[in-house]
């Protein structure tokens, strides 16, 4: 039989260094503070809908109003953890706020900050969305904007260098035999009063392999003024985010169906969408202005003017009222009636 000599004294010392050890990871691990803060927003009101039906009427309406909580935690000098989850207030119907409904999920992604830029993963707005799609107006819902807000299985990175900024992602969702859903790219440049964006979306999902592509420019002629212009557009085979997203809203039940928008898509056909915009801020009043244009290559358009007042009561209230005017094509009418106008007024109150 074969012996191994054991040395007692050394093993001893290692198995103290190794207790020491997971003390000392275990000491900053549990030392390491998390900051988490609670936030929220309501935003609240009604509007007045005519589209030339029989059921034109006012109606209250929630403008995604939202509850969430961030946090972040300091995991080495250059690495810091952070982590989102953010619910949404409104009910079933996309529209109303009700109580005794469930809040539905907006947001839930976690992170790392460190110097070569912001990583996340989940259910987070798409850098799409960030670059060449936010919204100008207070009900965050700017009719005939392509592409989404939000998505989930994405992991994205972000990362400035001086007056540039950049932005990747990947998606990873469906269990459909696609290990990479879509891509998006963007860019980003500002130099003093001028901002240039673009954005790309690649569908990688299924037989349609389409592009989505998008550019933006914003422009400060003076401290109370800012125009912008952005054209999207959508390649026929392009069928990730179809049709067109957003737009106001024809209140009928959806129970009976969920084709309530007043701008109806068109999906497997090129289609583009093309906006001027201008802001106007002095003090505690601001005015908002936009024309845009949606383009079908067989549909044909719909365009749109909305104007906006907002009256800032404090940095966290605001009071706003808006009219929106849809002019569309015979082909594009919406399913509930005919050309379509919208008037709002709504508060919100952040806290």
């Amino acid at each position: 039989m074969k012996y191994v000599l054991v040395n007692k004294k050394n093993n001893t010392w290692c198995l103290n260094t190794l207790i020491l050890g997971c003390s000392i990871l275990s000491m900053n691990t549990y030392a390491a503070e998390v900051n988490s803060e609670f936030y929220g927003s309501l935003r609240l009101g009604a509007d007045y809908i005519d589209s030339g039906t029989a059921d034109d009427a006012a109606n209250g309406r929630d403008y995604l109003s939202r509850i969430g909580v961030n946090a972040n935690t300091q995991l080495t000098d250059d690495l810091t953890g952070i982590a989102k989850v953010e619910y949404g207030l409104r009910g079933d119907d996309g529209v109303n706020f009700n109580q005794n409904q469930s809040a539905g999920l907006r947001l839930a992604y976690v992170g790392i900050k460190s110097k070569f830029g912001t990583v996340t993963y989940g259910s987070q707005t798409i850098i799409w969305h960030q670059y060449v799609r936010s919204a100008y107006f207070s009900d965050a819902l700017d009719s005939l904007r392509q592409g989404a807000i939000r998505d989930d299985d994405m992991l994205q990175w972000q990362k400035s260098f001086d007056a540039w900024k950049f932005g990747a992602a990947i998606q990873t969702e469906g269990e459909d035999g696609d290990s990479i859903d879509q891509y998006q790219v963007a860019a980003q440049y500002h130099h003093e009063k001028l901002k240039l964006q673009a954005a790309l979306v690649a569908d990688q999902q299924g037989d349609n392999t389409g592009n989505l592509y998008g550019v933006r420019a914003w422009y400060d002629i003076n401290d109370t003024i800012t125009v912008s212009t952005f054209y999207q557009l959508a390649e026929e085979d392009f069928d990730i985010y179809s049709g067109n997203s957003s737009g106001n809203v024809k209140l009928v039940s959806r129970k009976n169906t969920d084709n309530v928008g007043g701008v109806t898509a068109c999906v497997d056909e090129e289609r583009s969408t093309a906006g001027l915009y201008a802001k106007w801020r002095q003090g505690d009043n601001q005015v908002h202005a936009r024309y845009a244009i949606n383009a079908c290559e067989i549909k044909g358009d719909v365009r749109s003017i909305k104007v906006e007042y907002v009256r800032y009561l404090s940095k966290n209230f605001s009071l706003w009222t808006s009219f929106e005017q849809l002019d569309n094509d015979n082909t594009r009418l919406p399913s509930t009636g005919e050309n379509m106008s919208e008037l709002q007024v709504a508060a919100r109150f952040d806290f």
